[in-house]
C-alpha cells in the first residue's frame, strides 16, 4: 500500500517514472512527467510514437521486449535529448519501469570563458571571419561542444547565408556540411530570433545527434546564426541555450561593429578618392579658364581686340565647370531624396534622334539609330532622360576608337521600352561592373589623367532610371565595347490613345490660317503655328508632329524656306504633307493629297484623317528626316 503523499514526493525528484507492458504501450506515468520530459504520452497508446525514430529508440524497445535492463539516450518527439533507464518489473510482473531525466550542461564557467575569448578576438582585430573563428574554436574548447560553426547573412539584401567559420576542418564530409539554410529550425532561429533545437541524423542507422540554431541578434538586425553539435547522447538545457543566445548576442555586436568600421573605413576612401578626382576635375578647366581671361583682359587694357576664339574657348571652361558642379548638386539631391520629375508624355523616338543628333553635330564620329516605325511613347521628364542619354553618349564616345560607330537602338518588349546605347570602346572589366553605377566609381582601365570625370554620371543615371520605374543595365566585355540599356515603361495604350495628334500649319492667309486652326482644334487636334522664323519652328517641333498643312497658294520661296528648314531639324520619321487649295502647284510632287481653300470643315477633317491614317510609301510627298539611320 502506497502512502498517500507519494505522487508529490515523485514531483521533487529530478526523474520522471512511467510503466509500459510488453506491448510497449503506457500502463502509468507519474503526474509531472510532461513538465519534466517535454512529451504528454497518453495512457493506452504505444511508447515509441512520442521518440524520434533511430537506434536510440530501438534500442529501449528492445530491452522492454526482452526483459532486460538498459541505461541511454533518446531524443523525445519534443525534440529534446533525455537519458533514460529500464528497468524489469519484479515478481515475473510483465512490463517495465521507464526513468528519464534532462541530460544537459549548466555550464556559466565555460559560458564566461567563450565571452572572454571573444572580447580577447574583438581586442586584437575587427576582421569578421577572425572574431568567427576565434569564437568557434573557444566554444568547442570551453563548452562541451563537439562542432561549433558561424553563418552569416550575405550583405546587399541577398538573403543568403554563408559559412564564416567552423571549428573542425576535417578533410572527410560530415553530416553537418550538408548545411540547409531552408531547414525549419533554421528559418524559425532567424525568423523568431530565439534558439532553436534540432536533430542532425548521420549516416546510414548512425544515431543522430541534438544541435542548437542560435541567432546572432545585433541591436538593430539578426547578423547570422551560431550552430552547436552536442555529443551522442548528450544535450541542450534551457540554462545552457540562455547563456549561448547571450554569448551569440556578444559576437553579433562584435560583427555588426566590423562591419560598421568596414563600410567607415570604405567611406573614408571614396571621400579621399573623391577629394582627389574633383581638386583634378575642377583644377582643369579653371587653369585655361584663368589664363583666357587673364590674357582677354591684358587685350582690353591696351586697347586691342579680343578675339572670338578665345571668347569660345573660355565658355566651353564655363560650360565645363557647371557641368562638374551640376552632377554634384544631382549627386547631392538624389542621397537626399530630394530630386523630383516633372512627368509628362514623351515620345522616345523624337527624343533620341534629337540627342544623336547633337552629338552627330558635335563629333566627327557616324552614329546609327534604329527606331520603330511606330511611334513610343512613356510618360518621363524629357530633361531627366535626355541626361541619361546624353551622358550615355559622351560615355560611348569618350571610351571609343575615334571614327567607331555608335549604335542607339530602341525596342518595345512587352511594358517596357528599352534604349541600347553600344559601342566598340575599351570595355568595362567584369570585376567592376557590378559597381560601375555606384556614387564615385571609376572602372580600373580607366586613367584620371585619359579620361576626366568625377564618377558620378553612371549613378545619376541609374537613380534617374530608377525613378522613373524602369532600370539601367550594362552588358560588357573588356576591350570588346559596351551595351548600355535605358529600361522604362511604356504608356499604357489607353492614354495614348487620348493624345492628340499634333499638326504644323503654315498659311500665308492669317485669316484661312485662324479658320483652319478653329476646325482642327475643335475635333482635338494640337495645332501649331509658325509664322516668327526659325527659332519658333524648332520649339513647334521639339515634339514630333503628325501632319504638315501646306498652303498651296504660298509662294515657292516661303514654302522651300518652311520645308528646307524644317527638313533640318532632327526626327526620327518622315512627316506626310497636305496641301490646301484649288490646284496643285508647279513645286508640288504630283501625288500630294488637296483639300479645298478657302477651308471647308468637314472637308478638311476628313482630309487630315486620311492622310494621317496612310502609311508613307517610297516616293510619297513627305518632310524628309536627314536619315531614320543617322
Amino acid at each position: 500500500m502506497l502512502p498517500p503523499d507519494f505522487e508529490n514526493v515523485l514531483a521533487h525528484l529530478p526523474q520522471a517514472t512511467l510503466r509500459v507492458g510488453p506491448d510497449l504501450k503506457v500502463q502509468w506515468m507519474e503526474a509531472d512527467f510532461a513538465r519534466k520530459v517535454g512529451v504528454s504520452p497518453t495512457i493506452g497508446r504505444g511508447l515509441l510514437e512520442f521518440f524520434e525514430y533511430g537506434r536510440s529508440r530501438d534500442a529501449v524497445a528492445r530491452a522492454i521486449r526482452e526483459g532486460r535492463e538498459h541505461e541511454g539516450h533518446v531524443i523525445t518527439s519534443a525534440m529534446r535529448q533525455v537519458r533514460v533507464q529500464v528497468k524489469q518489473a519484479k515478481d515475473g510482473e510483465p512490463g517495465a519501469w521507464l526513468f528519464f531525466e534532462p541530460s544537459g550542461l549548466d555550464e556559466e564557467g565555460a559560458f564566461s570563458q567563450v565571452v572572454q575569448e571573444v572580447a580577447r578576438a574583438v581586442g586584437e582585430t575587427l576582421e569578421v571571419d577572425n572574431v568567427c573563428a576565434a569564437a568557434v574554436t573557444a566554444l568547442v574548447r570551453c563548452a562541451r561542444v563537439r562542432r561549433a560553426e558561424v553563418f552569416l547573412c550575405e550583405e546587399g539584401g541577398q538573403g543568403g547565408l554563408r559559412r564564416a567559420a567552423v571549428s573542425d576542418l576535417a578533410d572527410c564530409d560530415s553530416p553537418e556540411d550538408a548545411f540547409d539554410p531552408s531547414a525549419d529550425p533554421f528559418l524559425q532561429a532567424l525568423g523568431t530570433r530565439r534558439a532553436q533545437i534540432g536533430i542532425q541524423r548521420g549516416y546510414g542507422d548512425a544515431m543522430g545527434s541534438i544541435f542548437a540554431a542560435v541567432p546572432l541578434c545585433a541591436p538593430r538586425r539578426t547578423v547570422g546564426l551560431l550552430l552547436l553539435y552536442k555529443e551522442q547522447g548528450a544535450s541542450f538545457s534551457v540554462r545552457e541555450l540562455d547563456l549561448w543566445t547571450a554569448a551569440a548576442g556578444q559576437l553579433a555586436v562584435a560583427v555588426e561593429n566590423a562591419r560598421l568600421l568596414r563600410e567607415a573605413q570604405a567611406a573614408l576612401r571614396v571621400r579621399e578618392e573623391f577629394m582627389s578626382i574633383a581638386s583634378h576635375e575642377l583644377k582643369t578647366p579653371l587653369t585655361p579658364l584663368k589664363l583666357s581671361l587673364y590674357t582677354m583682359e591684358r587685350r582690353i587694357t591696351t586697347g586691342q581686340p579680343v578675339e572670338l576664339s578665345s571668347v569660345l574657348k573660355s565658355k566651353r571652361q564655363v560650360d565645363r565647370l557647371a557641368g562638374l558642379v551640376d552632377d554634384l548638386l544631382d549627386a547631392s539631391r538624389l542621397e537626399l531624396g530630394k530630386l523630383e520629375l516633372s512627368r509628362a508624355p514623351l515620345e522616345v523616338g523624337q527624343l533620341v534622334a534629337e540627342v544623336v543628333d547633337q552629338f552627330r553635330h558635335a563629333f566627327d564620329r557616324p552614329f546609327t539609330v534604329d527606331v520603330p516605325r511606330q511611334r513610343v511613347w512613356v510618360q518621363g521628364d524629357r530633361d531627366r532622360l535626355e541626361q541619361v542619354l546624353v551622358n550615355l553618349l559622351e560615355n560611348a564616345h569618350k571610351y571609343s576608337p575615334t571614327g567607331e560607330l555608335i549604335l542607339v537602338e530602341v525596342q518595345e518588349v512587352d511594358e517596357e521600352i528599352r534604349i541600347h546605347v553600344k559601342d566598340k570602346g575599351i570595355g568595362i572589366p567584369g570585376a567592376d561592373q557590378a559597381q560601375v553605377f555606384q556614387r564615385f566609381y571609376r572602372a580600373r582601365n580607366v586613367s584620371h589623367r585619359n579620361f576626366g570625370g568625377l564618377g558620378l554620371g553612371l549613378f545619376i543615371s541609374h537613380s534617374i532610371c530608377k525613378l522613373h520605374g524602369g532600370n539601367l543595365s550594362l552588358s560588357s566585355a573588356e576591350g570588346q565595347g559596351s551595351t548600355f540599356t535605358v529600361t522604362v515603361p511604356r504608356m499604357a495604350s489607353r492614354e495614348v490613345r487620348l493624345l492628340p495628334p499634333r499638326v504644323l500649319l503654315l498659311d500665308e492667309d492669317r485669316t484661312q490660317e485662324a479658320e483652319a486652326e478653329r476646325v482642327l482644334r475643335s475635333e482635338g487636334f494640337e495645332v501649331l503655328t509658325v509664322r516668327n522664323g526659325d527659332d519658333a519652328l524648332r520649339n513647334a517641333a521639339a515634339l514630333p508632329v503628325d501632319l504638315i498643312l501646306l498652303s498651296a497658294s504660298a509662294s515657292q520661296q516661303e514654302v522651300g524656306i518652311f520645308l528646307e528648314t524644317f527638313a533640318t531639324l532632327p526626327r526620327a520619321r518622315p512627316v506626310p504633307i497636305l496641301l490646301a487649295g484649288a490646284r496643285r502647284p508647279a513645286w508640288a510632287w504630283e501625288g500630294t493629297v488637296l483639300c479645298s481653300r478657302p477651308y471647308r470643315a468637314d472637308e478638311l477633317i476628313a482630309r487630315v484623317r486620311n492622310t494621317l491614317a496612310l502609311t508613307p510609301e517610297p516616293g510619297w510627298p513627305v518632310a524628309e528626316e536627314a536619315s531614320v539611320r543617322m
